[in-house]
């Protein structure tokens, strides 16, 4: 059979089923593992949601309820789709791993959309797409996804995504501004790192060259001012240091952690060189509207590590850094870096064979780093199921060190908690 036979299937198509394909697989492993390493019941932060959940019950929750900071974020748009899947799963945990899954594979639709329109501009190939498709859907995700809670960051990374997208679209219209402020918004409203979309729709909107510069700057002014807001809701007293060299540090390991977490020492110089990479890369992409969501992606991942680093170095230190649910948002910048490698060698005297090294290093990073995060994802599960093992065989006399591990080195709280999830046939009492 020829490439002229009808029953030839044409070369673009074969690759598209193959990027699907993997999209699809990868995808639907995640979320199988997930649910299998699930945390089975409610534990560490999420035990906040009972209080929460009562006065749901009750009719009598609150703006106040719904708004408030908890750990530095605001949660609402988690409770928003928590509170659900709680009264719908009867305190069963999958359901939030499901409505997590779901998030999450709209943000990375959204990756693999961008991804795609470089595939058809012939700037990367079948490989770097599905290079794409691995940081998107990375096995770093599953220490989110394994734990309900952690819906914030899928809901989180899809605002903050779209609002990427909406932003960097070939057209710019009133319409799609307004929408991607609203995804912004969500994307804040759920986890503390979505503050960065802000600040990176602006920078987005003000490089536009097909908007007339008072309506750019007016734009961008609007996001700038809800930047300003959004932060001063924000703004918390308490950090121990404003030390630049911590907090570089810091920001340096969260970004190398996106594909080398399991190489501490690394790390930091892989940090430093995406980061330089990427900056160089942006410089010299300026002009080109077709860089704009790379762009985006790139400083929302730079952004998430400094606003990390700001928020936690001083209290923990820059190891923290290495917390493993970090790289769903260092992941990120990766992705926006290898999008402007790979355009910087198509449009510019960028060497494609150097372009071509580093896509081959991030994949094998990556690859590394999926297996290492898989398995560390395994062993979280089997504590937190034999932690709710022990709870469900031992209530109401559960042991003062289990109590405490729970929740926060505090047993009477987490006893009360467990009052409420025993009343309610809530996990892990719901055998």
């Amino acid at each position: 059979m020829t490439a002229t036979d009808p029953g030839t299937i044409p070369r673009e198509r074969r690759e598209r089923i193959v990027v699907a394909a993997a999209f699809v697989a990868l995808a639907a492993l995640l979320v199988a593992l997930a649910l299998a390493w699930r945390i089975p019941m409610m534990l560490w932060d999420h035990l906040d949601l009972v209080p929460i959940y009562e006065r749901y019950l009750r009719g009598t929750l609150g703006a106040a309820d719904f708004f408030r900071i908890h750990g530095g974020h605001l949660h609402a748009g988690a409770y928003a789709v928590l509170l659900p899947t709680t009264a719908l799963s009867h305190g069963r945990t999958w359901l939030d791993v499901l409505a997590s899954a779901l998030f999450l594979l709209g943000y990375a639709a959204v990756v693999v959309a961008m991804a795609s329109r470089l595939r058809r501009a012939r700037a990367i190939g079948v490989p770097t797409m599905l290079l794409f498709v691995l940081l998107a859907l990375t096995p770093g995700h599953l220490a989110n996804l394994q734990w309900g809670w952690q819906v914030a960051v899928f809901v989180c990374l899809a605002g903050a995504a779209s609002a990427i997208a909406l932003l960097s679209a070939a057209a710019f219209t009133p319409l799609r501004a307004c929408a991607a402020l609203a995804c912004a918004a969500v994307a804040f409203a759920s986890f503390a790192i979505g503050f960065a979309a802000f600040p990176v729709g602006a920078v987005l909107i003000a490089s536009r060259k097909d908007l007339a510069v008072r309506a750019r700057w007016a734009w961008a002014g609007l996001w700038i001012a809800v930047a300003l807001a959004a932060g001063l809701a924000l703004q918390r007293d308490g950090a121990t240091t404003r030390d630049v060299a911590t907090i570089a540090l810091y920001a340096l390991d969260f970004l190398g952690a996106g594909i080398a977490r399991y190489a501490t020492d690394l790390a930091p110089w892989l940090g430093a060189l995406g980061l330089a990479g990427g900056v160089v890369a942006a410089w010299t992409l300026r002009e080109r509207g077709a860089a704009l969501p790379w762009i985006g992606l790139f400083l929302f991942g730079a952004a998430s590590a400094l606003l990390t680093a700001y928020g936690r170095a001083g209290d923990y230190g820059a190891e923290q850094a290495f917390v493993t649910r970090y790289v769903s948002f260092s992941s990120v910048f990766w992705i926006g870096a290898l999008g402007l490698f790979a355009l910087a060698a198509q449009a510019t005297r960028w060497r494609a064979g150097v372009v071509r090294g580093i896509v081959a290093a991030v994949a094998v990073l990556a690859t590394f780093e999926a297996v290492h995060l898989a398995k560390k994802a395994a062993t979280v599960a089997a504590r937190a199921q034999a932690t709710a093992e022990t709870i469900r065989r031992t209530y109401p006399d559960v042991p003062p060190d289990v109590l405490a591990a729970i929740y926060f080195d505090e047993p009477g709280i987490a006893r009360e908690r467990l009052q409420r999830l025993h009343a309610w046939g809530f996990a892990p009492f719901d055998r």
